[in-house]
């Protein structure tokens, strides 16, 4: 950040809001069809926002069933970001979610980190879908969580409850039954008519589309459905509902061998050092269940060959770039060695990069010979950069202190901080589980109650000691209002965390289970034969494989089946496409990529070598790749820039060999 940027943001955080800022949205938005407010973003919002002048947050109402416009509504929070040019693009890029589930809208600062290079001229929208997380609070099943206190509390402190996944189900469906919500509406087809009243809410009339994961196949009915105003689509980590993908899953983890190794069966190099590398890697699992080679860290067996293989990129966005090596450590594995495997358990492979630290530049630096005077002015370039990261660190964190603080006070929350921290204190030193369980479901439930002093005096006479009571009721007795109210919003804040560890992929089992296993579309059944025909794998992997599903299968049977028209037909569409594809990509299958755009007329395929879910995560190479696509959509594109990122094999003689692409 820059002195002028730094002024900036003191300025902005400090001053008086601007009234003439997003005024459209806090007068309640664009289109009356689908009323907006305008909410607080949920912090840390700065350094890299500024609440109410570089993004604002919010809600738009729409209807809970699109089929019945006059009935009741679902809230949808969203964000926006300004995009940074001042004569913005009027299309801006909306950012439809994986999962479903685990939403967007709450890390303010962390979801447009994915998209600044999309920014420079276009505003960005994240909303959290329907059903999910900040979109439709009243999913959540409370009154379930009480009542299964005492496993989830076990299962945060000792070994896991087997039964809390499938009792929290069953518990919560029964609640949202009781509650009368229709959860059969929290589906696909609905949430892609959410999106275009969104779009119109905020006052767009033409907006671009980018879906990672569940995100595609949402984009894809979204296209499907042709509302009007969509000028482009991205699809990133493709998971189109026409393919039955979660009998197909275990093809998210042989993509990878295939489409890394493959490049090496089809150079001759590569092919006379390791023939046939594909097939011998997957035989590799096999053979390593049967008798586990011997290494220096201890048995390198098949979990220690497919957390090498599967790990070279994670869910986490994590990279290793350990492809080079796979060829070679396979060959030796088979010849009973672990030379490759041993430097992979040290931290020696891969090699960490040569401008991975001051002191390996200074080592460059000597290398190549430089004199004493040379060498001086490196010295003090080194020191300058390690000032300059020792002061953006500073400013990152000041600035989150000075939001954080300017935040408090405006709330007046210092002693509603002081009241929870004492409350939570009071509850864990109680010495009987059982009264720790009661104390906490007793203030969970105050997430249903208006803020109150006296509940929290009730609250503390009814679960504490006396001497412990009455501080309590003391310090409750001192809460302004404002502060009351902080304390209530804590309970709340409370409850979604509580839930979250426990709700687990129920958000993704709404979705999955009505829609994607009906009438036998998915099975598990169908996924050991599908597995089973195709052969890459063997009988073990496919045994390890299926039962790692298993429970997610039989999850999917405590829910209603909800069959969707045309759901499972291959989709159509004339709008611009541009399918991108990690090679790596453990989650969605590579494949998959050319299948989703089978019937799209204006579609471009892009495969990323070493890139996993979610391209732009890996490779600045995709975030160019889709800025140039946003910018013009029916130009030609150039993806040249991919043919780099091959990277070589490592050869017997330990010689690097390069790849073609």
């Amino acid at each position: 950040m820059s002195p002028d940027q730094i002024l900036a943001l003191i300025a902005a955080l400090t001053g008086e809001p601007d009234p003439e800022a997003f005024a459209r949205l806090k007068a309640g938005g664009a289109d009356p069809a689908y009323p907006v407010t305008v909410t607080p973003c949920t912090r840390p919002v700065a350094p890299t926002e500024i609440d109410g002048r570089t993004v604002v947050c919010g809600r738009v109402e729409v209807p809970y069933d699109h089929g019945d416009p006059e009935g009741r509504t679902i809230s949808i929070a969203f964000n926006l970001y300004k995009a940074h040019s001042l004569s913005p693009e009027p299309d801006p890029v909306i950012y439809l979610h994986g999962g479903p589930g685990d939403g967007t809208v709450s890390r303010v600062a962390g979801t447009i980190g994915f998209f600044e290079h999309l920014r420079a001229r276009r505003d960005i929208i994240a909303i959290d879908e329907r059903g999910v997380d900040t979109s439709a609070p009243e999913m959540d099943c409370y009154a379930t969580l009480g009542d299964q206190l005492g496993p989830v509390a076990q299962s945060q402190t000792g070994p896991a409850v087997p039964t809390l996944e499938q009792d929290f189900i069953k518990g919560c469906l029964a609640e949202l039954d009781a509650r009368g919500i229709d959860y059969s509406l929290i589906n696909t087809e609905q949430n892609a008519m959410d999106v275009p009243a969104v779009m119109s809410a905020l006052g767009y009339d033409s907006y671009n589309i980018y879906g990672i994961s569940y995100g595609t196949k949402l984009a894809m009915e979204v296209l499907r459905q042709d509302p009007p105003g969509i000028r482009s689509a991205i699809i990133d980590g493709n998971a189109p509902p026409w393919l039955p993908l979660y009998s197909s899953f275990w093809q998210s983890h042989s993509d990878p061998i295939r489409t890394s190794l493959e490049p090496c069966e089809r150079d001759p190099v590569c092919n006379a050092a390791y023939p046939d590398i594909v097939d011998r890697t997957f035989e590799l699992f096999e053979t390593l269940d049967a008798e586990p080679v011997e290494g220096a860290s201890g048995p390198v067996d098949i979990n220690v060959l497919y957390e090498i293989i599967n790990n070279r990129v994670t869910p986490r966005g994590d990279y290793s770039a350990m492809t080079p090596y796979i060829p070679l450590m396979v060959k030796q594995l088979e010849q009973g060695e672990t030379t490759i495997v041993d430097q992979w358990a040290a931290g020696e492979l891969p090699p960490k990069p040569a401008a991975g630290s001051a002191e390996t530049v200074r080592s460059a630096a000597l290398a190549a010979g430089l004199s004493d005077a040379e060498m001086a002015q490196v010295d003090a370039m080194l020191a300058a950069a390690e000032h300059i990261r020792i002061a953006e660190d500073t400013v990152t964190r000041a600035a989150q202190l000075l939001e954080s603080d300017l935040d408090a006070d405006a709330r007046n929350t210092g002693l509603a901080e002081v009241f929870d921290a004492k409350l939570a204190a009071a509850i864990e030193a109680l010495p009987e589980p059982a009264d720790r369980i009661a104390a906490v479901r007793a203030y969970l439930d105050l997430r249903f109650a208006e803020p109150s002093a006296d509940r929290l005096a009730a609250l503390a006479a009814d679960h504490f000691a006396p001497d412990t009571a009455a501080e309590l009721e003391g310090l409750a007795r001192q809460l302004d209002q404002d502060s009351l109210a902080r304390v209530f919003d804590l309970v709340r804040i409370d409850n979604q965390a509580t839930v979250d560890t426990v709700e687990g992929s129920f958000q993704t089992y709404l979705y999955a289970c009505q829609e994607d296993l009906s009438d036998g579309w998915n099975s598990l059944q169908k996924f050991r034969e599908t597995m089973a025909a195709d052969g890459s794998w063997g009988p073990v992997m496919q045994e390890a494989m299926a039962q790692g599903l298993t429970s997610f299968f039989a999850a999917c049977e405590l829910f209603p089946k909800h069959p969707r028209e045309n759901w499972t037909e291959v989709g159509k569409t004339d709008v611009p496409v541009l399918s991108m594809n990690g090679e790596l990509d453990t989650q969605t299958a590579v494949s998959w990529g050319a299948l989703s755009v089978q019937d799209y007329t204006q579609a471009t395929l892009v495969v990323v070598p070493e890139s996993g879910h979610g391209t732009i995560r890996f490779s600045q190479c995709a975030r160019d790749i889709t800025a140039a696509f946003v910018e013009a959509p029916t130009g030609e594109l150039d993806t040249s820039c991919i043919e780099n990122l091959r990277l070589p094999v490592m050869l017997p003689d330990g010689t690097m060999h390069p790849l073609p692409y």
